[in-house]
């Protein structure tokens, strides 16, 4: 009897203890994006969980501030004769505070905008698939890119040398003239840095990451051929492309 009850306690427990494997896979599901799509995409289908979006956007704003702060600790300035910098002045969390919340909405409005596209362009190409609201909180994971990409940033940022700026007062510069200034400055210490120019076509390899994540989210979630996979999401991209140039976000 004893036996029997073990056991029976034992089948009892295993399936209370994937119960809550399953609630709380969702926060693995950044990383398993970045490092292994093609189980992370199955499973998002099998488990659509919304939070772990909030998740994605949390560690976007996160790496996002880090490589802003890395950007602001480049920046210093003459006042009263005195030296200041940025990161030790008064301006440096209204200028955080807008940063994240720039990133956030961006965040949002790209994700909502091509989610949307694949979702159209999937349909015209005559894959049905299941319901929107699973497909896009899957597309929403393929945009964990980002973590990466802005990690990547602050750690070329951090590799530049400081600028100090002689006729400025406020961050970010607030005339046209100071902008002029800024931006000259900016380009003569830092344009010949193999660094400062890596950020400047930094976005496409990341570009390239999305659409290949785009490809196997797709592919997990209509199930359709690789090749129209393929051809989903490079249109679907190129829809982006021209609607972010012209929409100018």
């Amino acid at each position: 009897m004893t036996k029997l009850t073990n056991n029976t306690e034992q089948q009892e427990e295993a399936p209370i203890k994937l119960t809550e494997h399953k609630k709380t896979e969702f926060l693995a599901f950044p990383l398993k994006t970045i490092i292994s799509p093609f189980k992370a995409f199955k499973d998002i289908v099998q488990n659509p969980d919304f939070r772990g979006l909030i998740l994605v956007v949390g560690l976007i704003i996160i790496t996002t501030t880090g490589a802003y702060y890395a950007y602001a600790s480049k920046f210093t300035w003459t006042v009263d004769s005195q030296l200041a910098s940025l990161l030790a002045s008064n301006m440096l969390a209204s200028y955080i505070l807008s940063v994240v919340t720039q990133t956030a909405l961006l965040f949002f409005f790209n994700w909502l905008i091509y989610a949307g596209v694949l979702l159209l362009v999937m349909r015209a190409f005559g894959e049905k698939g299941g319901s929107w609201r699973p497909f896009f909180v899957l597309v929403g994971y393929a945009f964990s890119t980002m973590i990466v990409q802005w990690a990547v940033s602050a750690l070329l940022i951090a590799t530049l040398p400081e600028i100090h700026f002689t006729n400025l007062n406020t961050w970010p510069p607030s005339t046209q003239n100071e902008i002029a200034m800024a931006n000259d400055t900016i380009q003569k210490i830092w344009g010949p840095i193999p660094a400062y120019q890596a950020l400047a076509y930094l976005s496409f390899p990341f570009d390239i990451w999305l659409v290949i994540l785009s490809v196997i989210a797709v592919r997990a979630f209509s199930e359709t051929v690789w090749r129209k996979a393929v051809m989903i999401s490079i249109s679907a991209f190129l829809i982006r492309f021209f609607l972010r140039f012209f929409l100018g976000f």
